[in-house]
């Protein structure tokens, strides 16, 4: 039988890293002498990355002399090291990139790493930290800026670089171009200057670059065309590494192209009285005719961490919105300030007032389409959404009733204070310092505004939902109730916070389509 030797720290973690509430990201350096990870303090608007030598940890026994030897075998000199710290008056986005390099003195350690808090987008730096016995935070000997520019390296949800140390280059994901579009980059991690892209613009890519850093793969599509898989070789000159040109090389899948009945969406930006040029898109109602008005569905999701309006293939994961076009309906999609790909200052407008900007931009962005296109009823909207769309379509109906005339709200979170911690905090604060805040975007609170007339409200829920649990809309209901108010109620009891069950699947379709057919 194998017996497993766990190890702790020699010093406890609460008197090394004082103030430390989350380690969000851990791992190795590639030749095992350091343990990693990064450090949150409880704001979320202070982060440490630090490094932590194995002979810092000792085997956990319950046997104080064992112990006590443990401690006394523990090098002299050991101890943990913050490479680096980060704060911001917004809030930390946490990514997944971290690239050590292989340490070539026992006294320097060079990494690169993305920084969003210092320009608020966030770009790759190479830096040097001096491992100074003594000191836990070490100074910084040189901070290399690799890009920069009011666009992001893509960083969260998993994206990854590679770094060529032979030739020096490193390979990126990001929205240089456009924020519409996700591109391969090149740069040079030696001599930062030019930054090159591999992938072809018109599309937005998903890419992964080989081993040997000869070849990449590149999963794209556009609005109208949807994905097809393709393997490009790489070849540059000797004298000039950095100016490469992708080769078509194989394709491990093409792309079917467009099923006769799909009509992509149309893609445009408006200036948003915010000060910000805000994106959305639109699905036309396929049978148009001149100076008929349409009803409309606003789909909406409008919270942190999420784009929904770029230039990416929709067929799939939004094919219900081409069906309500077919059915004619319009449908509008805007990403208003909150979301993300478009730098610090934009998502952090949401800083301690979830639920008191996003409306705003969503009907500042359907007005521009109803004034753009002619073909919106503006008296017969419908705002849809699950879970922070879910919230929003709510606000949308407490907000502005005479703007909606419908509201179908999924999976909603009605109160911040029940809603995760990390969450919460991250974009709200604690809610001692913030019960305004907490007050103003909890929708629960503020089913007074609700309309009166029936038919206006459907809420969708699934029972088993792990991460907006049903307490949400059960509190919600029973406000509502308290309140005199109508509404209606879909519980899904198998389902979670997505859907799973085609059953149930096709069962929310046909209720979204019943619920706007009969009431809009």
């Amino acid at each position: 039988m194998e017996v497993k030797h766990y190890k702790e720290l020699a010093v406890p973690f609460t008197t090394l890293f004082p103030g430390t509430e989350y380690i969000a990201r851990v791992g190795w350096t590639s030749d095992g002498k350091y343990g990693w990870a990064v450090l949150l303090d409880r704001s979320q608007r202070k982060l440490q990355l630090v490094l932590l030598p194995p002979a810092l940890f000792i085997p956990v026994t319950d046997d104080p002399v064992q112990r006590q030897e443990s401690l006394a075998a523990v090098p002299g000199n050991t101890q943990p090291y913050i490479i680096y710290e980060e704060t911001t008056d917004v809030w930390i986005n946490v990514h997944d990139i971290f690239y050590p390099f292989i340490q070539t003195t026992e006294d320097e350690f060079t990494f690169i790493w993305i920084n969003e808090s210092k320009t608020g987008f966030s770009h790759l730096y190479k830096i040097t930290s001096l491992l100074q016995p003594g000191d836990f935070k070490c100074a910084i000997k040189e901070e290399v800026t690799l890009t920069s520019g009011e666009w992001e390296v893509l960083a969260r949800h998993g994206s990854k670089i590679w770094v060529n140390e032979s030739s020096k280059l490193v390979y990126f994901q990001g929205t240089r171009d456009t924020p519409l579009e996700h591109h391969l980059y090149v740069v040079s991690c030696d001599s930062p200057g030019d930054v090159v892209r591999l992938t072809k613009p018109g599309f937005s890519h998903s890419c992964s670059v080989s081993q040997n850093f000869d070849f990449f793969v590149s999963h794209y599509s556009n609005v109208s065309t949807p994905p097809c898989v393709h393997v490009y070789k790489l070849t540059s000159s000797e004298g000039d590494p950095l100016h490469m040109v992708p080769e078509f090389w194989a394709s491990m899948m093409e792309s079917p192209g467009c099923p006769g009945d799909y009509n992509p969406p149309e893609i445009f930006d408006f200036p948003g009285k915010s000060g910000f040029q805000l994106y959305g898109m639109v699905y036309k109602p396929h049978n148009l005719q001149p100076g008929r008005k349409h009803p409309t569905v606003l789909f909406v999701y409008g919270g942190p961490q999420v784009q929904l309006v770029n230039n990416s293939f929709k067929g799939m994961k939004y094919l219900r919105l081409n069906t309500l076009a077919s059915l004619g309906y319009a449908v509008v999609v805007i990403d208003g300030r909150g979301s993300c790909q478009r730098g610090l200052e934009f998502e952090g407008a949401l800083k301690n007032k979830m639920g008191q900007v996003e409306i705003e931009d969503q009907v500042e962005g359907l007005q521009y389409v109803a004034e753009k296109f002619n073909f919106v009823d503006l008296s017969r909207v419908a705002i849809h959404g699950w879970s922070y769309g879910g919230f929003l379509s709510l606000m949308g109906l407490i907000q502005r009733p005479n703007v909606f005339k419908l509201a179908i709200a999924g999976a909603p979170v009605t109160v911040w204070m029940a809603y995760d911690t990390g969450y919460t905090e991250r974009y709200m604060d604690v809610p001692e310092n913030n019960q305004q805040g907490y007050e103003e975007g909890s929708v629960a609170l503020h089913v007074d505004k609700l309309p009166s007339e029936p038919n206006r409200l459907l809420i969708l829920h699934g029972f088993l939902d792990e991460n907006v649990h049903f307490f949400h809309t059960n509190f919600l209901v029973s406000q509502i109730i308290r309140a005199g108010k109508p509404y209606q109620l879909q519980v899904y009891p198998n389902e979670r916070h997505s859907i799973r069950c085609p059953e149930s699947g096709e069962h929310y379709e046909i209720m979204l389509l019943h619920f706007l057919q009969q009431y809009l």
